[in-house]
């Protein structure tokens, strides 16, 4: 089992000065590993000599994978420009006197946290110990991490990967993990090397050359440190709910209670954590009522958002579900807003039967208002204080230049609603009017009933981007008590099937498989040859794609019973599905390339024509939701045993680990079954049931070889084996 180096790094005052790779909204928070590196050989430095050992450690660092980054939630204050002598006192003829001429600005903007919680960084090494532990050391010697104001000092530990998994989810700060393209700089090999050498040419870049009688000194620029760049995620966080009654059936609420369903809910959260955490009361006021919130807050304010039911044309949009969004940057616990949420009474009119708030697992419906489309439209009104309607008196007729005039005034508060809740791409099309677009959906001023808003600030919108943009979107003036949810109008599949018209042997599933491959790869090959990542699991110049996530899609040939038949049908199922951590991207290349593929030459299991790429629907076995679930192929640890390791605790280790690496719930309980363990240890194999305290839904492919079809688990309990019949793909 691999172990974990973490480092903690606190600060003497709770603001910090430091500036990312550019100057943006984020200040540079968290500090990255790049600057935590230089940080850490600058308390180890003794004027301009490294000790050879602590140059050993530090090679040793920069050839692991980035951290992941665990921070306090911070509050940006304002920007300041301060202006300042440029080091380029030769523009003036090295003149004292005219300083002022060389003065610019720069640009300052602290982030304000709590000093007593640290930033943590947890690298995952499999070996190099004893370096790891001299990097402990050396962290002591840490005194600043930042600009020069920023003093800190830092602690190092050694854990094995179970213990820095639970130390890491204790943290009460925000977890960053990395992935991806993005501009954080990160150590990479020769980093080291290319400081000592830019330290070294730095005290040598002035040089004095003579030439007969004259001297001149010539500056030469000493050369830029080598860092690699990636991504850190800082996502979102979310709660999901079910209005549910005692005997556990859904409590349907109607669409226009949105309001005043959500109110009473946010107040009741407010005032459960008010009274068991009164030294914090002022904060929940302001961060989950928004009462004495000011802009600053925007950021930190959790969200309710309404979850109507949305389907076919023929669905009744009732409130069934209710979804908590948590930004990165606020500072209330999950856990005590889980608490304050769960079990709290739904009030419903006109109902005799109390209903609850149920926590839940099953975030199926909130996922819909959650795809990244081009076109949206309201399912609950949006609220446009600044765009109201004239009210019209009984028998009264309003001329069609008002009428005009008020949509156009209320499409340009549409604009700025946008702007309001953060979303930068500008709209096309805006369309307002008081009738729902859906079917079965509300008129606009039905919504005011309950709620703060007149009914003639509300409008329902319609709207396109030019570019896909990710939701759920709420906007306008009520979109933190249930109003302006948008609903996106374009769906796309992250998971397909193939349904074949003759069965193929079990055995020959993983064969199947890499024929399945090549035919994507194919069908995502551009003009200049190259193939996409995304189905090719490597970059343009060949090497793997191993940017901490899984990043390529999931591939299984499956017989839709568990494991018990032939092979029937073949899945494609895109990385931010089968990983939950994964960042979506590219869905649209997904769905391009899925769709072409119609014709699939398999060399001697033979051709299959006609086939046509069907989204996985729910009830499928593969989908559940479901607190069991069993693997139909067998699941490959992801780590070698160790020499005195127990193989079944090993496993069932590994599969805890993975499952937490994949975002899903840690199992409650693995049976195992069939294992089976090289001669000279090696990864083990085994036929594996998990269960989890709650509901997941799938579908569920883990373990090492879970992109060609390994690991592919079933809802419910055993109805086959293939372990022996499949030994051949590992």
């Amino acid at each position: 089992m691999g172990r974990s180096l973490l480092i903690a790094v606190r600060f003497h005052q709770g603001r910090y000065h430091g500036q990312g790779d550019r100057f943006d909204e984020q200040g540079g928070w968290p500090p990255s590993p790049a600057r935590l590196y230089q940080a850490l050989i600058a308390g180890a430095a003794r004027g301009a000599t490294i000790q050879p050992e602590d140059r050993r450690a530090f090679e040793w660092l920069e050839r692991l994978d980035p951290p992941r980054i665990t921070a306090p939630a911070v509050r940006r204050g304002r920007a300041t420009r301060l202006f300042v002598p440029n080091n380029d006192l030769d523009a003036v003829r090295g003149d004292p006197a005219r300083v002022g001429e060389i003065r610019v600005g720069k640009q300052w903007r602290p982030c304000f946290f709590d000093p007593a919680i640290p930033v943590l960084f947890a690298w995952r090494f499999e070996s190099g110990a004893r370096e790891a532990q001299h990097i402990c050391n050396l962290a002591t010697r840490l005194y600043q991490l930042g600009r020069g104001i920023d003093m800190a000092w830092a602690t190092g530990r050694v854990l094995d990967e179970d213990e820095a998994e639970a130390t890491v989810a204790s943290h009460p700060g925000v977890l960053r993990t990395p992935g991806g393209v993005g501009m954080t700089a990160v150590p990479r090999p020769g980093t080291f090397a290319s400081l000592a050498e830019r330290y070294q040419r730095k005290r040598e870049r002035l040089a004095t050359v003579v030439s007969g009688r004259v001297s001149r000194q010539l500056f030469t620029q000493p050369p830029k440190a080598s860092f690699a760049h990636t991504g850190y995620g800082s996502p979102v966080r979310w709660l999901h709910f079910e209005v549910r009654t005692s005997d556990g059936n859904f409590a349907p609420n109607a669409l226009a209670s949105a309001a005043p369903l959500l109110t009473a809910l946010r107040n009741g959260a407010a005032a459960r954590l008010q009274k068991a955490l009164p030294e914090r009361a002022e904060l929940f006021e302001r961060l989950i009522i928004g009462r004495g919130a000011g802009p600053r807050d925007l950021a930190q304010r959790i969200r309710l958002i309404p979850i109507p039911s949305i389907g076919t044309e023929h669905t009744d949009p009732s409130l069934r579900r209710v979804t908590i969004e948590v930004p990165a940057d606020c500072p209330i616990r999950m856990d005590d807003l889980k608490w304050a949420f769960a079990g709290l009474p739904a009030p419903q009119l006109n109902e005799p039967e109390e209903s609850r708030l149920v926590s839940t697992d099953d975030a199926r419906m909130a996922q819909r208002f959650a795809k990244p489309v081009r076109e949206f439209r309201t399912i609950t009104p949006v609220a446009l204080a600044s765009a109201s309607r004239r009210s019209l008196a009984l028998g009264d007729n309003k001329p069609a230049n008002e009428r005009i005039r008020e949509e156009h005034r209320a499409a340009g508060a549409v604009v700025q609603a946008l702007r309001h809740a953060g979303i930068r791409a500008k709209p096309t099309d805006i369309r307002v009017q008081r009738e729902p677009f859906q079917r079965r959906g509300v008129r606009a001023e039905l919504f005011a009933a309950g709620s703060r808003f007149s009914k003639h600030a509300l409008w329902h919108v319609q709207f396109s981007f030019h570019e896909a943009v990710s939701g759920p979107l709420m906007i306008g003036d009520g979109r933190f008590c249930g109003l302006g949810l948008m609903e996106p109008v374009v769906t796309r599949p992250d998971a397909v099937v193939y349904e074949l018209k003759r069965p193929v042997r079990n055995e020959d599933g993983p064969r199947l498989v890499g024929h399945l491959r090549r035919a994507l790869m194919a069908l995502a090959r551009d003009d200049g040859g190259r193939v996409d990542a995304l189905f090719s699991g490597h970059r343009y110049d060949g090497r793997p794609d191993n940017g901490g996530r899984h990043a390529h899609v999931f591939l299984a040939a499956d017989d839709g019973l568990g494991g018990a038949g032939p092979i029937e049908r073949l899945i494609v199922i895109a990385p931010w599905v089968a990983d939950r951590r994964a960042k979506p991207r590219d869905r649209r290349k997904f769905d391009d390339v899925t769709r072409q593929l119609e014709d699939l030459r398999a060399g001697r299991l033979g051709r299959f024509d006609q086939l046509h790429a069907k989204p996985m629907e729910d009830g499928d076995t593969l989908i559940g939701p479901t607190t069991t679930w069993t693997n139909a192929t067998p699941y490959v640890a992801t780590r070698n045993l160790k020499k005195h390791d127990d193989p079944t605790q090993a496993i069932q280790s590994d599969v805890v680990i993975e499952c937490r690496r994949r975002g899903l719930p840690a199992p409650t309980g693995v049976d195992v079954a069939e294992l089976q363990v090289g001669p000279r240890g090696g990864r083990p194999t085994a036929m594996l049931t998990l269960r989890f305290a709650v509901s997941v839904r799938g579908p569920l492919l883990l373990g090492r070889n879970s992109h060609t079809g390994g690991g592919l688990f079933h809802a419910g309990h055993r109805s086959g084996s293939q372990l022996g019949e499949q030994e051949d793909q590992h």
